[in-house]
């Protein structure tokens, strides 16, 4: 049930909110990903296609809105609350924006209002350039240095103008652009520059660092496995330049099985690229083995080939690599054979004949039933079909195979 925000990976906190708010006003049922689309695309997407479609503006803006209120409440958890109630209203009045190409400055207006009725509501008095308010988080011993260390940033940050700590906050706590801060401020660019060098010389080098690893860190997520989810949604996103991908491994490989629950989610994400993904860094050894495998058996039976397929290649990944495995884990490989996908039939009939090992548990009668149930008329499909049976033949008969071996 409404997985379209979990899909467009909305800030966790702010988006297992919303869903309840959302869903009571519309029961609309999601829609495919799309390429990165303006601002003025999503707003006309979002009035067409009601609280699914709003989605995407909540994953292009939530830190942006998250940031506005958390420069001017400098609280954590109320600039979370407020963040929520921010995205809420504009649903609910989106059809009162008059030029969609300012959709940013529009949820930035929200965000300011909110944040002032907030101050205006809090039981004790509360200035909006006063003493920074002590965190609502309960801070054990374990998280004592990094309570401590949340208060240091939210003392040096709040000792800035309102303007300076709002664009500070923006440029930092999720990476946007000078450009982007400028069109949310609706600012010319100029300013946000002097804006962030004022701020840079007011603040020391190191509490600037500090600052942005803070911002980042408490950006609204709610635990590991919103973490981990956020590494391996695609949506709108382009493939994984080669030199980040030991990158993302590794950092995966560092969380371990505390993250599967995020792999958990990205395999129920309505977008197949999301999928893909989450099967391929499953595949590089990551979210722990027993888990692992049960998830990439999961994905064999995915409603896009593409994830089939790369479902199947890991689990024959798993056999070729671990001896003791292979027993278990080939009849896994095995309805690749019989996959409603062609291509994947005649991949993995050679795979299964060329990787040394595997031969040995694939069954005979599997085999035979692969080039007798063929209904294709693909010489290649066949004569990897019939590779497969010569190679269950010779094991059998105790010849070697004869077909080159693949590693």
């Amino acid at each position: 049930m409404f997985a379209g925000l979990r899909a467009f990976g909305a800030p966790s906190r702010i988006r297992a909110n919303l869903e309840s708010h959302l869903l009571d006003m519309t029961g609309v049922s999601h829609g495919e990903g799309q390429r990165m689309r303006s601002d003025a695309e999503l707003y006309a997407a979002a009035m067409a296609g009601g609280s699914e479609a709003f989605a995407p503006i909540v994953e292009r803006y939530a830190d942006a809105v998250f940031g506005v209120a958390l420069s001017r409440l400098r609280d954590f958890h109320d600039a979370q609350d407020v963040a929520q109630q921010a995205f809420v209203e504009a649903f609910e009045r989106l059809g009162g924006l008059r030029d969609p190409a300012r959709l940013g400055a529009w949820l930035r207006s929200i965000a300011i209002h909110r944040s002032i009725d907030h101050i205006r509501g809090r039981r004790r008095t509360v200035a909006v350039e006063g003493d920074v308010q002590p965190s609502k988080e309960p801070t054990p011993e374990s998280r004592a240095e990094r309570s401590e260390l949340r208060e240091r940033v939210l003392a040096a940050i709040g000792n800035l103008s309102t303007t300076l700590r709002e664009t500070t906050t923006l440029f930092y706590i999720n990476g946007y652009t000078v450009d982007q801060v400028a069109a949310m401020q609706d600012v010319p660019v100029g300013t946000v520059k002097r804006r962030l060098h004022d701020a840079r010389t007011r603040l020391q080098e190191e509490m600037i660092e500090m600052v942005e690893d803070t911002l980042k860190s408490e950006s609204p997520r709610e635990n590991v496995a919103a973490e981990v989810y956020e590494i391996l949604k695609r949506y709108d996103r382009p493939p994984v330049p080669e030199e980040k991908w030991a990158e993302i491994t590794r950092r995966l490989r560092e969380i371990g099985t505390d993250g599967i629950e995020g792999f958990i989610r990205a395999f129920e994400s309505p977008h197949s690229p999301t999928r893909r993904f989450a099967v391929e860094m499953l595949s590089s050894g990551v979210g722990g083995e027993e888990a692992a495998e049960q998830l990439l058996i999961r994905a064999t039976r995915d409603s896009n080939k593409k994830v089939r397929r790369a479902a199947f290649r890991a689990l024959l990944g798993i056999a070729m690599h671990n001896e003791a495995r292979r027993e278990d884990v080939v009849p896994r490989v095995l309805p690749a054979l019989r996959d409603r996908c062609r291509r994947t039939r005649g991949l993995f009939a050679w795979y299964l004949s060329h990787c040394p090992g595997i031969p040995e548990h694939v069954p005979l009668e599997e085999a035979v039933r692969a080039v007798a149930q063929e209904t294709e008329n693909d010489r290649r499909l066949v004569a990897c079909q019939r590779e497969l049976l010569d190679a269950a033949l010779c094991v059998r008969e105790g010849r070697e195979n004869p077909h080159p071996k693949h590693y």
